[in-house]
């Protein structure tokens, strides 16, 4: 476990990174030093052999309200100087996104402003029963940020979209589970254990094929079909080649004997 502050980091035994928002007293709040502190974890992530998943939580059973609206969010003299911690924030989502490894986000309580954006950032979103979702920018005179409003434009279409960034009503885990923002809704506390029992069950460890299948999605949401197509290709010629499609296929082999045998 690292150092208390903004940002607690664990690594598993078996590789995967849980990343903890640590500002309990606050709700989670996302301050400068939490951004910063993401930063650095996504920048190493980026840089040494791909874990098995990240997952990021909140701290004391609550995702995050959002932006800490107590510390102002400029810094500098440059022209966005008064947007600079979401200016931050947009760069470390956009690179989170690009991580070569799943993101899961395991929310508890509640996730609101940037900190929605956050936990949609992430390729898979597990949900306590008692979660509750919100964007409620408008209603303190703001945009939406953290990406909120494209991603749930892209996800839920135009009309829906509005409804909710509009109105700035909470959505309920069920609610969010019917529009497919949330992959499993759980039993509250237990958002951290699904998230890791489906990071250990993916893919039965092939880390590999797990890595380009990730580097496929995320390319999909910004390329055409034949692009998508020239990658698929590349990435099938990889893994036909590699070690986990031939442990695959000799343990394929091995149960069909068993089952012979039987």
């Amino acid at each position: 476990m690292s150092e208390p502050g903004d940002l607690l980091i664990q690594r598993t035994d078996d590789n995967i990174v849980i990343a903890t928002l640590n500002r309990p007293n606050a709700r989670n709040t996302v301050s400068f030093a939490m951004w910063e502190a993401l930063g650095r974890l996504v920048a190493e992530l980026e840089d040494e052999s791909p874990a098995r998943a990240l997952i990021l939580q909140g701290a004391e059973g609550y995702f995050s309200s959002g932006g800490d609206v107590k510390i102002p969010p400029a810094r500098g003299q440059g022209a966005l100087a008064r947007g600079k911690r979401l200016e931050i924030g947009q760069r470390v989502l956009n690179r989170i996104q690009a991580l070569p490894m799943p993101v899961i986000a395991a929310v508890e309580g509640g996730a609101y402003g940037v900190g929605w954006g956050i936990a949609l950032a992430c390729d898979l979103l597990f949900a306590g029963q008692s979660v509750q979702f919100g964007a409620p920018f408008v209603k303190i005179g703001v945009v939406p940020d953290g990406g909120t409003a494209w991603m749930l434009t892209r996800e839920l279409g135009r009309r829906k979209a509005a409804e909710i960034l509009l109105s700035c009503r909470s959505l309920g885990a069920a609610e969010a589970m019917a529009l497919g923002l949330v992959n499993q809704v759980v039993p509250d506390g237990q958002t951290l254990a699904a998230a890791l029992e489906f990071a250990r069950d993916m893919g039965e460890g092939n880390v590999q094929a797990i890595e380009l299948t990730k580097r496929m999605i995320h390319e999909a949401e910004s390329s055409d079909r034949a692009a998508s197509h020239a990658l698929e290709l590349a990435y099938c010629h990889i893994t036909q080649g590699g070690d986990e499609l031939a442990r695959a296929r000799e343990a394929f082999i091995a149960r069909s004997a068993a089952r012979k045998q039987d």
